[in-house]
This record gives structure tokens, C-alpha cells and sequence, in this order.
């Protein structure tokens, strides 16, 4: 069994950033109370010269003991309703990938 990791990053929408940031940080603490849930954690991204393009809001990087935990974590009530009800009024932009180790 493989370990699979994740990095979820969001762009709010103009003026909506510190509602996003609360938005996903109401989605830790049932999180991290998830089986197969390693490492679950917001980050904000602290720019640097010669980065391209604009920073992301908040970036999630997490760690899942398998793709099984991962799948059953997306299919949560709290993070369906996050990305069904709450993600469109707040998110301009989002990228999420997933990772195993090399």
C-alpha cells in the first residue's frame, strides 16, 4: 500500500480571500479525525523573486495512507457541500493533484 499525497490550491474570487481561508480552515479538524489521514495541513504561499505568475490563496498539502482514504475523505459530506455550495461563491480558481511517491 501506497502512500498518496495531495496538493489542493485555491484562488478566491476578488475580495473573498480571507472568507475562503475560513471556508477551509472549518475543514481541519474533522479531517484530521479521518482513518488513513497523515497530514492535512493550510498553508498560505509566501512568494519569492522570480516566481511565475500570481500566488495562490491557500494551498492545502496533505498525506493519505492510500488512494482508498483519499476517496473516502472527497466522498465526506462536509467537503462534498465545501465544493458544491461553498467553493462556487468563493473559489476563481482551483488546481488539485495528486501524488505518489517516486
Amino acid at each position: 500500500m501506497s502512500h498518496l499525497y495531495c496538493v489542493a490550491r485555491f484562488k478566491a474570487r476578488p475580495g473573498q480571500a480571507q472568507a475562503l481561508q475560513q471556508a477551509l480552515k472549518s475543514l481541519v479538524s474533522e479531517t484530521h479525525r479521518e482513518e488513513g489521514c497523515l497530514l492535512y495541513q493550510l498553508t498560505e504561499e509566501v512568494p519569492y523573486e522570480g516566481a511565475n505568475g500570481e500566488p495562490w490563496d491557500c494551498v492545502f498539502v496533505e498525506q493519505w495512507a492510500s488512494r482508498e482514504a483519499f476517496d473516502t475523505h472527497c466522498a465526506q459530506p462536509y467537503i462534498k457541500d465545501y465544493f458544491e455550495q461553498v467553493a462556487p461563491e468563493l473559489v476563481a480558481e482551483a488546481d488539485v493533484r495528486l501524488y505518489h511517491p517516486a
